[in-house]
């Protein structure tokens, strides 16, 4: 069963965890902070470029 994680709960002010995927949620939780910190500063959100070459399973 799907267990919901609550983002808002997790201290982005400790260290990050050392096990997954708990660490994965830890830095979630800060790219989460500073989207919202880029939007209130800026007033629009971050805007990002994706470039592929291709097929990376090779």
């Amino acid at each position: 069963m799907h267990n919901e994680i609550d983002l808002d709960k997790i201290d982005i002010a400790a260290e990050p965890p050392t096990a997954e995927p708990a660490r994965q949620y830890y830095f979630m939780a800060k790219c989460r902070e500073w989207v919202k910190s880029f939007e209130q500063e800026n007033r629009r959100l971050p805007q990002f470029c994706v470039t592929t070459f291709g097929c990376q399973m090779i």
